[in-house]
């Protein structure tokens, strides 16, 4: 494995460890711009062979923007064709377009991806193309590959056009998370198995005032983010512990059941820890103070369950054992009492420095997302306020000349050439200088 991606953003340690693997084999499908950048920087994470770890491909309508992608094979990206050029923020053209041409991108998910334990639809909320084809797709792959599907999504910014965009495709794909169908053999399945929502004003004020990498734009930063975040649990549930939580909690218990995932990382200096009890404390508060994608959450009323691992200096690894955990336990269940807890830890090679990952299952979206209706008529209001505050074009009526002058023909010639190279009272006539330019109320 590396431990960068893009040799840009570093992954923690333990994805060098000896034993580390992947837990979970997820395939990612990107769609729309958005969603293209997120899973290519997923397609940055490679083995020590050079190898992307995990199954990927990408669609997209505007030809364009797939020039920079840096890790997706020609042979993976997929144009929507007859909409080279974009589909201008419309849902509904991206659903269409899709539709049109979703029989050999189909085709590729089942060849690239049938074998995986999760397939994740990818795409950026609040344009066309991702937010149109979103919840087609989610069908698609629920009702007829057979394979767990979950999506994976950022909000815009407040946006009058991308927040409404927004909105109605979070209102038609939450539900699925309730959701459980039938197939022909009498066999339930659910809709959707998880969401994970990136709040992109949450990461953008995080970037612009605390960042964890510099020397990134934003939306870079946002997506090496959430591919890190989601690699570095994969890795932590393969990890050799004596108290651990392992692929199959993860996947039975957190990843899949219907809910919205949220993950919480912290790092400690265990330096500056005075005693056990302040450690303790630092290391519950993590998925209350440092989440990762987004804000907002109701945890008391909508957490169900949570696994939580703690990553210890083998030098230290006294700090930490079965009846800290016990305590860490007790406290979280004092705090949450309906939720089921998974804790462990495992060791890695820092000195000083503890990793606190926490990933929960929640029955309730975060706040902006809960909000995102009124958003969209509060941004509504106001664009309609400003309208009629405008002072418009209208300049009166045309205002009639008191006098008029006839119009003279031209004498050709330029007045200003020099009078001293010149016999008095002549005037000498370039064509070239006269040439009338092209009329552009002629045909």
């Amino acid at each position: 494995m590396t431990n960068k991606i893009d040799g840009v953003w570093t992954l923690e340690g333990i994805v060098e460890q000896k034993n580390a693997e992947l837990g979970l084999l997820n395939g990612y499908v990107g769609i729309g711009q958005g969603g293209s950048k997120m899973v290519d920087a997923i397609a940055g994470i490679k083995n020590k062979a050079g190898n992307p770890m995990y199954p990927v491909m990408i669609v997209n309508s505007n030809v364009g923007d797939m020039t920079s992608l840096k890790n997706i094979p020609k042979r993976l990206q997929f144009a929507l064709k007859g909409y080279d050029k974009g589909v201008g923020k419309d849902p509904a053209v991206g659903k269409q377009a899709f539709q049109e041409n979703g029989a050999p991108i189909f085709n590729a998910i089942i060849e690239n991806m049938g074998h995986c334990n999760m397939i994740y639809v990818v795409c950026s909320l609040g344009g066309g193309t991702g937010t149109g084809a979103l919840n087609v797709l989610v069908n698609a792959i629920s009702d007829h590959l057979g394979v767990p599907v979950s999506v994976i999504c950022s909000m815009p910014r407040p946006n009058k056009i991308e927040s409404h965009n927004a909105y109605n495709a979070l209102a038609e794909l939450a539900p699925k998370l309730r959701e459980l169908r039938e197939d022909d053999e009498g066999r339930t399945y659910r809709a959707l198995e998880s969401l994970v929502l990136l709040d992109n004003e949450k990461i953008i004020l995080e970037h612009t005032n605390n960042p964890e990498v510099t020397g990134l734009t934003w939306d870079f930063y946002s997506n090496y983010k959430f591919a890190s975040i989601t690699h570095e649990w994969n890795v932590l549930s393969t990890l050799e512990s004596q108290y651990t939580v392992d692929a199959a909690d993860l996947s039975n218990h957190i990843i899949t059941g219907g809910g919205l995932i949220t993950y919480g990382k912290k790092r400690i200096n265990l330096d500056e820890v005075r005693n056990k009890e302040d450690l303790i404390s630092e290391i519950i508060t993590t998925y209350k103070e440092n989440n990762v994608l987004a804000n907002g959450f109701d945890y008391e009323n909508d957490m169900r369950a949570m696994a939580m691992v703690v990553v210890i200096p083998r030098e230290r690894e006294n700090v930490l054992n079965q009846d800290t955990l016990e305590i860490i336990r007790t406290r979280i269940m004092e705090e949450l009492p309906n939720i089921n807890f998974y804790p462990g830890f495992v060791t890695w090679g820092s000195k000083r420095n503890a990793v606190v990952y926490t990933m929960a299952r929640l029955e309730g979206l975060p706040e902006r997302a809960k909000n995102l209706r009124q958003e969209v008529e509060e941004l509504t209001k106001r664009e309609e306020e400003s309208r009629q505050r405008t002072s418009g074009f209208d300049m009166g009526a045309i205002i009639e000349s008191s006098s008029r002058t006839t119009t003279r023909r031209a004498t050709g010639g330029n007045p200003f050439l020099t009078a001293a190279s010149k016999p008095a009272n002549t005037i000498t006539t370039n064509p070239s200088i006269n040439k009338p330019k092209t009329n552009p109320f002629e045909v």
